[in-house]
């Protein structure tokens, strides 16, 4: 995959994290209770997977590859 195409998924993913968590913060209805109490929190680490998976997207060496390659050259 190109890196334009993972930069322009990775900002596409990270809005949608976004969206869904102002959702979730300020419009999904607060009197859920019971298992829908479960599903807020579920989606709620939905949104920290959406995030996680953004900066994935964006930085795909991650901080091993940066450092392996300060190291040998």
């Amino acid at each position: 995959m190109s890196l334009l195409i993972r930069r322009l998924s990775a900002v596409v993913v990270l809005l949608a994290g976004i969206a869904l968590g102002l959702w979730l913060a300020f419009g999904a209805p607060h009197e859920w209770d019971g298992s829908l109490k479960l599903l807020r929190f579920a989606l709620g680490l939905g949104v920290v997977g959406l995030v996680t998976g953004s900066a994935k997207l964006m930085f795909p060496a991650g901080s091993e590859g940066v450092l392996a390659g300060r190291r040998a050259g």
